[in-house]
């Protein structure tokens, strides 16, 4: 049998060895909301509706709330230790990152394609540099030709 952990212990090793699969969807900013995410923790709980949020000392980790009778919110869903909670802020601020640089990779391409001209003028400067390819080659000699077809 395994000796019970105590409470130290407990938060020490709370959540380290759970893995950690954040979404996040990139929204247009409102107010101070950038985005919202997901997690999959430990491929089989999924918590939903984390929002990403810029503050004065940066970016921070907003968890799922709701509002009461009263009007004040509260969380639904929540890390319990510290250790998980640093450890889910951070798996959420990357998967951020991650789509930032994506989202803006995707733009530079975009621009790329923009600035490409259309078909229609590249078929057209593809088809004078054929020609003039083709008019810079030597004429066949049609002579030594008639001459194999002879015999």
């Amino acid at each position: 049998m395994s000796e019970p952990m105590n409470a130290a212990q407990d938060d020490k090793s709370a959540g380290e060895d759970l893995k950690l699969d954040p979404t996040v969807r990139l929204i247009t900013p409102k107010n101070n909301l950038l985005a919202f995410a997901s997690v999959k923790i430990a491929d089989c709980f999924v918590v939903d509706n984390i929002k990403i949020v810029a503050g004065e000392k940066g970016l921070f980790v907003d968890m799922p709330s709701a509002q009461d009778a009263n009007g004040k919110y509260h969380n639904i869903a929540f890390p319990v230790t510290a250790a998980f909670r640093e450890k889910l802020n951070a798996a959420i601020l990357d998967g951020y990152d991650a789509a930032v640089e994506k989202a803006q990779s995707i733009g530079e391409a975009q621009r790329g394609y923009a600035k490409k001209p259309p078909i229609a003028d590249r078929l057209a400067a593809g088809k004078e540099k054929a020609a003039a390819h083709n008019a810079a080659k030597p004429a066949p000699d049609i002579s030594r030709k008639q001459k194999v077809e002879s015999r």
